[in-house]
């Protein structure tokens, strides 16, 4: 059962693949997926880019992260951040024939932090942390290598700060995924 969804993703990245033209022009909009790691645990980002020049684009972001926190060596409990970002990005470096640019932006940042999954009693009493709405911002770092006119390799590196968070207000995703370029 828990193979569906990765043979659905499968079929269609496949589906995508076969519908690129070997060489197309690019349009100003693309989708990235993005499977990230966190500290204790890992993450998934979809992002959405409309490029507004040459040297920027603007970015919107669904992100979900699942880890665990270990307040002491005996007792552990699950944690998920699902979060919407709304991003400026500016290029640092590019190198246009090569196909590498290199991009650092940011944005405000909102979402929910589901925590121990729901139970706000805890075996312990060290941690007072309940389920709730979370806001701040983000700052990402993002490398872009084209392998092809509709398809590029991403590297983002994205650090949040939530002000509000009862539990963990700073989180470091890292990722490797792909962008596909609309036509």
């Amino acid at each position: 059962m828990k193979r569906k969804p990765m043979t659905y993703l499968g079929l269609m990245v496949l589906c995508i693949l076969l519908s690129n033209q070997v060489l197309s022009q690019r349009t100003n909009v693309a989708i990235g997926m993005v499977p990230n790691y966190k500290t204790d645990g890992f993450g998934a980002t979809l992002s959405l880019n409309y490029t507004r020049s040459s040297t920027d684009y603007l970015q919107a972001a669904v992100v979900a992260a699942f880890s665990k926190e270990q307040p002491n060596s005996g007792v552990e409990f699950p944690y998920e951040d699902y979060l919407f970002n709304l991003g400026y990005f500016t290029t640092v470096l590019s190198a246009p024939r090569k196909g590498i640019f290199f991009y650092f932006g940011g944005g405000p940042s909102v979402g929910y932090k589901h925590i121990n999954d729901g139970n706000t009693e805890f075996p312990f009493d060290a941690l007072e942390a309940e389920s709730s709405f979370i806001y701040g911002g983000y700052a990402s770092f993002e490398m872009d290598f084209f392998l092809s006119d509709a398809f590029s390799l991403i590297i983002p590196i994205n650090g949040y700060y939530h002000f509000n968070s009862d539990l963990n207000d700073s989180m470091l995703l890292l990722g490797v995924g792909v962008r596909y370029y609309f036509k």
